[in-house]
């Protein structure tokens, strides 16, 4: 039987108007994670706003009012039937795909700034990173047109071809920028959706085996993408370059010992690091909170990812699931590939750790989705 026909079967419950019991203890994870997530961000940036000279507490406050705004994004998405997002799927990916546009046209300069070599953020008076809203778009489109086709799926030309034909240019876009960890989170979640939606495993073992002489590609055609790949393989063998960064990381979480240095005191993070408050924030709360506050941050993240899937699997309706799954893969990977790259478990890369590492658009998009799982477990009473 196929997943979704696996799906479907699944008892459905009278609607409630709150969240479910899994909707509840999920918002609790969520609250739990955006606070210890303020706290670690002024921990980790205090040194880092001093070099710049700024108040120690400048990152603080600008986290908690960012923290603030998706707060009051969660609570309205909380109360917004998550059909809605079914509707406007086009054209939520149709701005999504303005945006990602816009950051590459050369008359676009002025309103987007290059940092680090990649133009990846519009500065419109406050700063937008199109490539995050490019993943919660990708979910909710996907969704809505996995249930269209869910009697198709399970043909490659008429179920499959037609996503790629839409989400390959925009991947494109987004690889353009260049932003290779958001590509490759987009391509992933996408097909985490439509795998669960009923489409062929088959399909996708083909369709990464002919990927990833690309991905390759791309590897070895940029200078610090190739250090990275090198300095995971043997981090001593580029200490200069691309293995700077790693080892500095696992000093960090190695310096943690069990119970840690204490808050506030990383050493680590005082120009050692780079982007500590966003890049690397698990390395400094491993090493000011040590095993055991480490080990706290990942039952936290396994407890949100285990109750999306409660969540998704409770839902009334096929839309619900995906949209629910979806949204659940795209937390844990972000978490877990963050975890993974301080830990020396995955090449280094920029992904930012949900509701922690310090970013706007990141904070208040992840709460926003939070918002649209508890609207999904509105519908039951699991």
């Amino acid at each position: 039987m196929s997943t979704s026909r696996l799906l479907s079967v699944l008892p459905m419950r009278p609607a409630s108007s709150r969240p479910s019991v899994a909707g509840r203890a999920l918002l609790a994870v969520t609250l739990s994670l955006v606070a210890f997530g303020l706290i670690s961000v002024y921990s980790a940036s205090s040194y880092v706003a001093q070099v710049q000279g700024l108040e120690d507490s400048h990152y603080l406050f600008q986290q908690a009012s960012r923290a603030g705004i998706g707060l009051a994004v969660l609570a309205a998405a909380s109360v917004v039937n998550y059909r809605l997002y079914q509707r406007l799927a086009w054209p939520l990916l149709g701005l999504t795909v303005v945006l990602l546009v816009a950051l590459l046209l050369p008359w676009t300069e002025a309103i987007v700034p290059r940092i680090n070599g990649a133009r990846r953020w519009l500065d419109l008076g406050v700063t937008v990173q199109p490539s995050e809203l490019a993943k919660i778009s990708v979910v909710l489109w996907t969704a809505a047109i996995a249930v269209k086709k869910q009697n198709r799926l399970h043909s490659f030309r008429y179920g499959l071809l037609p996503f790629l034909l839409v989400l390959g240019p925009l991947c494109l876009l987004v690889l353009l920028e260049p932003h290779f960890s958001a590509t490759v989170m987009i391509a992933a979640v996408a097909a985490t959706v439509l795998f669960t939606a009923g489409a062929r495993f088959g399909h996708f073992a083909v369709l990464t085996a002919a990927t990833l002489p690309v991905l390759w590609m791309q590897v070895m055609g940029s200078g610090y993408r190739l250090a990275r790949v090198t300095a995971f393989m043997n981090p001593d063998s580029t200490a200069a370059a691309g293995g700077y960064q790693l080892k500095q990381s696992l000093m960090a979480v190695g310096s943690g010992g069990m119970f840690g240095v204490g808050f506030g005191r990383s050493s680590l993070k005082m120009s050692y690091l780079p982007e500590p408050q966003n890049d690397f924030i698990y390395s400094v709360v491993a090493e000011e909170w040590g095993f055991v506050g480490a080990a706290a941050v990942i039952l936290l993240f396994l407890a949100w990812a285990l109750l999306g899937l409660r969540i998704s699997r409770a839902a009334p309706d096929l839309y619900g699931r995906l949209v629910a799954v979806g949204i659940t893969a795209l937390v844990a990977f972000a978490a877990f590939g963050h975890i993974g790259v301080a830990l020396g478990l995955l090449p280094t890369t920029g992904i930012n750790l949900p509701f922690i590492s310090a970013g706007g658009t990141n904070l208040i998009l992840m709460l926003g989705m939070t918002g649209i799982l508890l609207n999904v477990s509105k519908g039951v009473r699991a």
